[in-house]
């Protein structure tokens, strides 16, 4: 079984999506529905099959994974809680989208959860822990060199720093880090297809870069790792606020036609 999944069974209990990969928006059959929605829509606004601002409706998203508006529903609150949807009274659910202030927002938050997590890190993390988040970095320097896209290095970058946080055992702090995790999985799957210059001298460096971290905190070196981190952070900050518009524009957006369900699923349904 790959890291990545059993890192997110573990502490993400398969609310990101890191250890399941979704090639199309298709019928559900996996696992609990309400789940399996969830990680389907999850990964169509991460890699913009749902564009910013798409009006989601209850009943095509239903007819189009073949499932009823229970598991839909449930699906749309928990995304709005993870910030990748807006859910407005009478007006229906919308794909979240973003201006170069909420990326300074979030990142800005962000560097502060990491320097929180990685002090807590240094005095509780256990060898378990770093084997863990060591697993992790293997699994990117297996990777062959055409391997390591933005999809594949952005799964990973998440299972890393998600690794860091529950090495913190700061159950609080955890929870935090997972409202935000959703958020930063789009805009590293985004921004990094966007930008294949950038991408040419960031891949090959991902894994040096956070075994340097990794490092500091093993040797519990609570002032290196955040010094390290801070310029982490910005850095990836610079990298992905310039994709992002200054203002939201308004945008008129279509919805997609939903995809009649299949008998299959309709049996599926009725179980």
């Amino acid at each position: 079984m790959r890291f990545t999944t059993i890192i997110t069974a573990q502490y993400f209990t398969l609310r990101h999506g890191l250890g399941y990969v979704r090639k199309s928006l298709g019928l559900a059959t996996r696992r609990v529905l309400a789940d399996v929605v969830t990680d389907d829509l999850r990964e169509a606004i991460v890699t913009h099959e749902l564009q910013p601002g798409s009006r989601l409706t209850e009943d095509d998203l239903a007819a189009q994974l073949g499932v009823s508006r229970g598991p839909v529903r449930e699906a749309l609150l928990r995304l709005e809680r993870e910030g990748l949807i807006h859910i407005e009274r009478h007006r229906g659910a919308r794909v979240a989208s973003w201006t170069r202030n909420d990326i300074e927002e979030i990142y800005s938050l962000r560097g502060e959860l990491e320097k929180l997590a990685l002090e807590w890190a240094c005095k509780n993390a256990t060898d378990e822990d770093f084997d863990r988040v060591e697993a992790i970095l293997e699994e990117y320097e297996n990777l062959p060199s055409n391997g390591r896209t933005p999809r594949e290095v952005a799964k990973l970058d998440l299972a890393f720093h998600t690794g860091l946080f529950a090495a913190a055992h700061h159950e609080r702090l955890f929870r935090s880090w997972e409202v935000l995790c959703s958020q930063f999985h789009a805009f590293l799957v985004y921004t990094w297809s966007q930008d294949e210059k950038v991408n040419k001298a960031l891949m090959p460096n991902w894994g040096p870069d956070h075994r340097k971290i990794l490092n500091l905190v093993k040797a519990k070196d609570v002032n290196g790792a955040k010094k390290e981190m801070s310029g982490h952070v910005l850095r990836g900050y610079q990298r992905v606020s310039k994709h992002f518009p200054e203002h939201h524009t308004k945008k008129t957006t279509k919805k997609s036609p939903a995809k009649p369900a299949t008998k299959s699923a309709k049996k599926s349904k009725a179980k």
